[in-house]
């Protein structure tokens, strides 16, 4: 029985005016005057992190210091925006222009000497083309560069990215019961770090287990499994055996994980409006999800009835859960190797994957029964 929605680790950001970058003044058709474009510098809470972002909806107003939260594709808050039938096409614009594709080889893409504010002014307009609806006025636009990175960006070569990026962090499902005796699972990290530590409080006898029951134990090389470039998932089980009291596992992972192109962000107050974004360029950042799994014992089995003439009835009481409490365990555990890994190797526009080995380990440590789950990279050699 378990949930259906996964832990995911939450992204909190703010706009820090000074971490813009300013771009070149555009016209949209039916707005009106001029329009600032600028590639806006998000700040991670509590860090220095920079993020850099666009705007993808016209025309609310973003406040400097008003925090905005991480989102799905569509959860877009706005009821008439486009965001939502687009995304895909935004998406494939965020892959193919500035900052993750250089302002000089974006302008030979499209034949001319493109400059950085250039990019930002022609690219913003684009997103507005497809969150908004709205057309560049080319009639207003003097700016032959502008107006040719604009219609590359929304013209026949942009076919979309249908896949939305992949949450930098998640536990899935985020809780799950069972019965003593039962491996309790899967449970699926998926994550864009490079290093993640799982940890777990578990009582005495309790184990972290793969899907045959087997415990993890001291590091061994082996590699995850990948869905896209960059992004791993591992499976783990909890292993509670017969006789168990009734209880509960609760787990954590942390990571330094990649916050990619394309994840939107809205105002983390639902009542206080403010300017949607959607990440520009990759940033790391920490991140923390959490998980529980809690198990009871199943029901007795009933009394054989008697070999009598007379009949009787089967028993039905259930044996007593022990009151005495379970001592956190310290032993080391196994890990077992998994699928295949990924790294992209730069920030290429084609988000091809690059595939190298991974090495996982998992260790319990005393005083509190944690069970650490650590995931590193090895670097690969290049082909």
């Amino acid at each position: 029985m378990a949930s259906a929605l996964p832990a995911s680790a939450e992204v909190h950001v703010k706009p820090k005016g000074e971490w813009d970058q300013g771009g070149v003044d555009v016209f949209l058709e039916g707005k009106g005057d001029k329009l600032d474009t600028s590639l806006i510098g998000l700040q991670i809470d509590n860090t220095q992190t920079k993020v850099q972002s666009y705007c993808v909806e016209l025309p609310t107003s973003l406040k400097d210091g008003h925090g905005l939260k991480e989102v799905a594709w569509d959860k877009h808050p706005n009821p008439t925006t486009k965001f939502k039938e687009n995304a895909d096409k935004i998406s494939w614009i965020l892959q193919h222009t500035y900052p993750l594709i250089k302002a000089e080889a974006l302008g030979k893409e499209v034949g001319k000497d493109v400059s950085e504010e250039e990019a930002i002014g022609a690219t913003q307009a684009a997103i507005w083309h497809y969150s908004d609806g709205a057309n560049l006025d080319k009639g207003k636009v003097k700016n032959a560069d502008v107006v040719a990175v604009y219609d590359y960006l929304t013209g026949s070569k942009n076919e979309g990215v249908k896949e939305q990026p992949t949450p930098t962090l998640t536990i899935e499902p985020a809780d799950k019961t069972g019965k003593t005796g039962d491996l309790i699972g899967p449970f699926t990290v998926t994550t864009t770090a490079g290093e993640v530590v799982l940890k777990a409080d578990l009582p005495s006898g309790v184990t972290l287990a793969d899907k045959d029951g087997n415990t993890l134990s001291s590091p061994k090389e082996g590699t995850l499994a990948v869905k896209d470039a960059g992004v791993k998932a591992k499976e783990f089980f909890v292993k509670v055996p017969e006789g168990t009291p009734d209880g509960k596992a609760s787990f954590s992972v942390e990571a330094n994980a990649e916050l990619t192109q394309g994840r939107l962000f809205v105002s983390s107050n639902d009542k206080l409006q403010t300017q949607s974004l959607i990440v520009a360029f990759p940033a790391k950042v920490d991140l923390k999800a959490t998980g529980t799994a809690s198990w009871a014992k199943g029901e007795a089995p009933s009394t054989p009835p008697s070999t009598t003439t007379e009949e009787t009835t089967p028993s039905t009481t259930e044996s007593a859960p022990s009151s005495t409490e379970a001592t956190p365990t310290t032993t080391t555990q196994p890990v077992p190797a998994g699928g295949s890994s990924g790294e992209t190797g730069g920030l290429a526009s084609t988000g091809a994957s690059i595939f190298v080995p991974l090495i996982i380990g998992i260790v319990l440590v005393g005083g509190g029964a944690g069970a650490l789950l650590v995931m590193r990279r090895r670097k690969s050699t290049p082909q």
